[in-house]
């Protein structure tokens, strides 16, 4: 905690930058994916749960001074939970779940900058996800893959320096049936 009040005062006391209307840059996220299912495989009540770490290599281009278009490719890490479903005629079966997912996205931010160097963002962004669903009950395994292409809304809060720049950002995409998935990340881009 005391590293994180340490870097926001010397945010703080950083001179002012002026902005670059036009760059181009590249960097990394990392960050906390938070999965939730509510209706596992459609019980109704059986959640799933996580919160995993992840990361995505980023590219983009502010073409205007309030407007950017960037893409990525990231990885969550494996998710993971222990079920209990009920089955036939009367009982129950302990099931081990993971899940892992790998992301495609390009989003397109509109960018609100401070004359000392901060910047508020916030965007619509399109995600390319696939998952890979493993499910055990210590004894059968099933996998299986699945492909889905979801909306995201993003917001954040940079501060630029004359090369680079540091990102706090918050995603959450629009899934349906009972799928809430978000990700929090600080992201370092390098301007060229």
């Amino acid at each position: 905690m005391k590293y994180l009040l340490l870097a926001l005062l010397a945010l703080a006391a950083a001179p002012r930058v002026q902005a670059q209307p036009e760059s181009a840059y590249y960097g990394v996220a990392l960050g906390d994916f938070d999965f939730e299912e509510h209706n596992f495989l459609g019980f109704p009540g059986v959640p799933v749960a996580d919160t995993v770490s992840s990361y995505r290599l980023m590219v983009g281009y502010q073409f205007m001074e309030h407007l950017s278009v960037e893409g990525g490719y990231g990885k969550s890490g494996t998710i993971r939970d222990r079920i209990t479903l009920p089955t036939f005629p009367s009982g129950t079966v302990d099931l081990d779940v993971g899940y892992e997912f790998t992301m495609l996205t390009i989003r397109l931010l509109g960018v609100l900058p401070f004359d000392n160097g901060v910047s508020l963002l916030g965007g619509l962004g399109y995600t390319d996800m696939k998952v890979d669903r493993d499910v055990t009950d210590g004894v059968d395994a099933l996998s299986d893959d699945q492909s889905s292409n979801e909306p995201g809304y993003y917001i954040g809060a940079q501060y630029d320096w004359d090369r680079v720049a540091v990102r706090l950002s918050h995603e959450k995409f629009d899934f349906e049936g009972g799928v809430d998935l978000t990700e929090t990340s600080l992201s370092f881009f390098y301007k060229l």
